[in-house]
């Protein structure tokens, strides 16, 4: 049998262009869409870089100190004297926790949710694409970038807040601490949003953790048995022995 070489016909070489002609078109991305255009992204913006080892023990050392801070900061009732006046006017005192709840969802899901999708329509060369919203947030740098950032990190934090107050209401924490936590949880996540768009990370990051505390109190009080009776004048105790190198006519605990 004699050795024969198969010619492709004009007819395959045809078809396989077409082939590859549609694969580009439908697989490929633009050059717009392969290298979006962060327009708000800026050379001054700071690069800190924190390997494992200084992320676990910043967590480690933070944690607890922000646990504190936000049990001593309740104790003071600096946020409560600032803001309850002012609500009591319009508010309920038992309702005061659900109206942060409430105030978190706008905050959370409609004002920083409509300041992300302006972000993405101004940071992209081609403007906000509606069919694919999601596709190019990571690749949006600078100010716009950030500020997708802080409505992704506020919508994160929402559902565990309005679990916390949800169960703490059940299990009949005193109102004095759900309305000091919440209060104090909401203005903290305002803060946070701020800090996150400015680019102050160190802050924003102690804020965000600060936060998060708020929720480990509200938790604790509705979860852990004889929570106040048992330990949190325990851990005042230890605050107030942090304490002594500080004020002691502005922490007061009386």
């Amino acid at each position: 049998m004699s050795n024969f070489t198969k010619t492709p016909s004009p007819l395959s070489n045809s078809s396989h262009n077409l082939n590859n002609s549609y694969y580009k078109n439908n697989h490929e991305l633009s050059p717009s869409r392969r290298q979006p255009t962060a327009t708000g992204s800026s050379s001054s913006d700071k690069v800190n870089k924190l390997s494992p080892k200084y992320v676990t023990i910043a967590l480690l050392i933070l944690s607890p100190v922000c646990f504190l801070a936000i049990g001593a900061l309740q104790q003071t009732q600096v946020v409560d004297k600032a803001l309850l006046p002012f609500l009591y006017n319009y508010f309920l005192r038992k309702d005061i926790p659900f109206l942060m709840a409430g105030i978190m969802f706008l905050w959370a899901y409609v004002l920083t949710g409509s300041f992300s999708v302006i972000a993405q329509a101004a940071g992209l060369r081609n403007g906000y694409d509606n069919n694919e919203p999601r596709y190019y947030k990571a690749s949006i740098r600078g100010a716009f970038g950030r500020m997708i950032g802080a409505h992704q990190v506020a919508m994160e934090g929402v559902p565990a807040f309005f679990a916390a107050v949800i169960i703490a209401q059940a299990n009949k924490v005193p109102l004095d601490y759900r309305i000091s936590f919440s209060l104090i949880y909401t203005l903290l996540r305002i803060i946070h949003t701020l800090l996150y768009v400015m680019n102050f990370d160190i802050a924003r990051s102690i804020t965000h953790i600060m936060a998060l505390s708020c929720i480990a109190w509200l938790f604790a009080f509705a979860l852990v048995p004889g929570f106040e009776r048992n330990y949190y004048s325990a851990i005042m105790d230890v605050v107030r022995l942090q304490k002594g190198v500080l004020d002691g006519g502005f922490w007061s605990f009386d």
